[in-house]
């Protein structure tokens, strides 16, 4: 082994052990011996765990100079381009390389994802599992887009498992261990989310919340990440942190069944992050799906699937395969609220114009759906729609809003294209609306809970999947009432006449503002200890 790649060794596995500025300065001064692709490949994902972005696209940048058609490279600028919500950029890098992998095919049918062209994202996605018939993301992220089809149903969302997981061999249930001498249950948490803001908002109250006379438990993040003062918290909460991005699955799996987990629970399904591989390896008796990724992941060796009855009705439970069992708590998709909105509601005035929002991903607004914005907006001369998203920077996105406006007749000032920004521009916004459209048919989870935390309504439309119901789970679960439509036709009414009542929305903005708080503060406590509960009955009490 050369001096170079010596250091590249050591580096990655220093910031694997969680020494993350050890490994970038051990990587620099690998590549100050060897400037080779693979080392730059290296340096620029430790870069990218520790979060010094610019400083990797910088590194990134070098190296697609002195090698512009590597597949590595363009893989990684790519990714780069995704997180800056750059599809089209995305694309190019694709494009660009001397040859086609399957990370270059996940890349790419990602962008075609956040394009909205559902069916290129699959083709895209097909063709990398040709190339790589073992990597799982790939087969999770055609199951994640069929939940952004709107003729989606449950019972279709089955059978497209049944299919891209045909021809698979499983392994059999291991035995169950015997009980802990103190009764208490080991509980593993797998999860890319741990290094993920958003979705650490809805994990970590969970599994801070559980009763540690009667759980042990243990959190694997797949993810390396710094330690901030949020995950540092939940690090001195747990009985164990075994970081798992330094493992392949089949290494996982081993240091997983060796730490004796009763329940592993899975946190990401099909989205970004996940380690769906580890579970196909079974290193645990009992294995379910929780929080992150509401219509279960179709892998057979699942056992559990938490959920509730407005995400999974009773009669669609019949298409859950016979092993999978339902798991009821109310409401698996709270989490910890944005600030209280100040007093005194800013949106009780004589403003001539009414503002409606959808600060959603805007990969989740079908043309279905902005077509049933549009006919709001037709219906009402008097009102504004606000989208926020970084997506609307990309030049295809802003071509395809153009596009719709246009078909619409809709004026330039109707439609407010606002990027991200810092989160302080994102909670300005919330609190400009006066009225909150959920997307379709894949609905808002923690930007509901947003809007709701600062007296905001949300009216959704439901839909014939559980990702078509996370608001309407949330509404239920938390009120107001009245908010949840079915059909489009109905759901338009519906915001129609919010729109016409002034005194009605007064109403229920002034509600949310009293009540949202203290009922969400009651309803995780009580939504923990169902899901204990059920962790208990599975395991035979």
């Amino acid at each position: 082994m050369t001096r170079a790649a010596a250091l590249m060794a050591e580096g990655r596995r220093r910031a694997l052990s969680g020494g993350l500025d050890e490994g970038v300065h051990l990587l620099h001064r690998a590549l100050a011996i060897d400037p080779a692709p693979g080392i730059r490949e290296t340096l620029v994902r430790i870069l990218r765990w520790s979060r010094r972005f610019d400083e990797a696209d910088a590194v990134l940048a070098a190296g697609l100079a002195d090698r512009p058609d590597h597949p590595g490279l363009r893989a990684l600028a790519g990714e780069s381009a995704l997180r800056r919500r750059r599809p089209t950029e995305a694309a190019a890098h694709m494009a660009a390389a001397s040859a086609m992998t399957a990370d270059l095919c996940r890349i790419a049918g990602s962008a075609r994802l956040l394009l909205t062209d559902l069916a290129g994202a699959v083709a895209a996605w097909d063709q990398g599992r040709r190339l790589d018939p073992a990597d799982w993301r790939l087969a999770g992220n055609i199951l994640y887009a069929a939940n952004c089809d709107p003729a989606m149903t449950t019972a279709g969302l089955r059978r497209r498992q049944d299919a891209v997981f045909a021809g698979m061999s499983w392994p059999r249930r291991p035995a169950p261990r015997p009980r802990a001498a103190d009764g208490r249950l080991h509980i593993g948490y797998v999860g890319g989310c741990f290094a993920n803001h958003a979705a650490a908002r809805v994990v970590l109250p969970m599994i801070m919340g559980h009763d540690r006379s009667r759980f042990r438990i243990t959190c694997y993040p797949t993810l390396p990440a710094p330690v901030d003062p949020q995950l540092l918290r939940l690090r001195l909460a747990v009985d164990g942190w075994c970081g798992l991005a330094g493992l392949d699955d089949a290494a996982a799996a081993d240091r997983i069944r060796a730490d004796g987990i009763d329940i592993l629970v899975d946190l990401d399904g099909h989205v970004g992050g996940n380690r769906i591989g580890i579970f196909a390896r079974r290193p645990a008796a009992l294995q379910i799906q929780a929080w992150g990724y509401l219509p279960g992941t179709g892998l057979p060796v699942m056992d559990g699937l938490v959920t509730d009855p407005v995400l999974l009705p009773p009669a669609e439970r019949v298409d859950l395969p016979a092993a999978l069992r339902a798991l009821d708590v109310p409401c698996p998709t709270l989490g910890t609220p944005l600030a209280a909105p100040p007093d005194g509601d800013p949106r009780t005035g004589t403003d001539a114009v009414l503002r409606l929002g959808c600060p959603a991903r805007l990969e989740k607004l079908s043309d279905s759906l902005l077509d049933a914005f549009a006919a709001i907006l037709t219906a009402r001369p008097a009102t504004v729609l606000v989208l926020q998203d970084d997506l609307v920077l990309d030049p295809a996105i802003g071509a395809r809003l153009d596009r719709w406006q246009e078909r619409h007749r809709l004026a330039p000032a109707r439609v407010e294209r606002l990027a991200r920004g810092v989160p302080s521009d994102y909670l300005s916004m919330i609190r400009s609306l006066d009225l909150a459209l959920d997307t379709w048919p894949y609905s808002g989870g923690v930007v509901t809970l947003d809007l709701l935390s600062q007296g905001v309504p949300v009216v959704t439309m439901g839909g014939d999947q559980a990702c078509s119901r996370t608001t309407a789970s949330i509404l239920g679960c938390l009120g107001p009432e009245g908010l949840v439509a079915e059909g489009r036709a109905a759901w338009v009414g519906r915001v129609l006449a919010l729109i016409d009542d002034a005194e009605a929305r007064r109403a229920l903005r002034a509600g949310l503002r009293a009540t949202h708080a203290p009922r969400l503060a009651a309803a995780i406590p009580a939504t923990i200890r169902a899901f204990e509960a059920q962790l208990f009955s599975l395991a035979g009490g």
